[in-house]
């Protein structure tokens, strides 16, 4: 079975029905989930930009999806709380990731109730939706309170500047559990000698990542800090699932990465 660990509350994740089918088609154990960009549950897929295809592409996506998110996008309600709900009428199948944004001073002050409230088994940051910095002490803060309720903290990075921040507070806070979402600056993690023994790499994206790069991950990680996400809705599962598939890794190896490293982290 799978567990995904990285998931939005949009599209076929966007109501009960859809995600139990969803649970059924593709044998899911576990969804992790999280809010849509403002809690929007109509949105595109991100175009596929013409550039040359690899993990380090996100970094001009980022910008545009910043902007959007900024400019474009207008709110429809509180993201975390549609996330609770869901997971109440699914607790065996659905896990809640809580977003926060570090320069919300009210999510901030409110957060330690709000893990108390909604019980989440991680924490959700969005650097291209919010332009907090790695060097804040709005991120240490975050990361102290989390690391305080064992939990480990999502993050999409925004830029390669931004991930040599994050290895310089990973080598200061060896105790904090951070996964890496969209494999994003593996080259940077690779070539820092930084203990990564609390550090997790999430599988998912477009055809910004290919099986190489998943392969070479799994070589310089090891396939126990490999986690499997599809970032519903905005790639396709099936996609994710082929991709893995096609590795011809041994079956001990994806269960760990379908499954066995999600619930180390999940504590599950």
């Amino acid at each position: 079975m799978i567990i995904d660990i990285h998931a939005h509350a949009d599209g076929n994740y966007g109501s009960v029905d859809s995600i139990t089918n969803m649970a059924a088609k593709y044998d899911l154990e576990k969804i992790v989930l999280c809010t849509s960009p403002r809690n929007i549950h109509n949105q595109q897929k991100p175009p596929n930009l013409p550039l040359k295809q690899t993990p380090d592409s996100i970094y001009m996506m980022n910008r545009m999806m910043r902007m959007a998110y900024n400019h474009f996008l207008k709110g429809d309600g509180d993201g975390n709380q549609f996330v609770h709900e869901i997971k109440n009428q699914l607790p065996d199948l659905v896990i809640q990731f809580l977003w926060v944004d570090p320069l919300d001073f009210g999510q901030m002050n409110e957060l330690e109730n709000s893990i108390l409230t909604y019980q989440p088994k991680g924490i959700k940051l969005h650097q291209a939706w919010n332009n907090f910095k790695i060097d804040g002490r709005e991120f240490k803060e975050l990361v102290d309170i989390a690391s305080s309720h064992e939990l480990p903290v999502f993050i999409h990075l925004y830029s390669k500047r931004e991930v040599l921040k994050l290895l310089r507070f990973i080598k200061e806070n060896p105790n904090a559990t951070f996964i890496i979402g969209h494999l994003t600056g593996i080259n940077l993690f690779k070539e820092s000698g930084v203990s990564l023994k609390n550090i997790y790499f999430d599988t998912s994206s477009s055809n910004r990542i290919q099986g190489s790069d998943i392969l070479d991950s799994i070589n310089a990680f090891g396939h126990d800090h490999i986690v499997f996400g599809t970032d519903t809705p905005y790639a396709s599962i099936d996609d994710q699932i082929d991709r893995i598939e096609r590795l011809k890794l041994s079956d001990g190896i994806k269960e760990y990465i379908y499954s066995l490293n999600a619930k180390k982290i999940l504590s599950i």
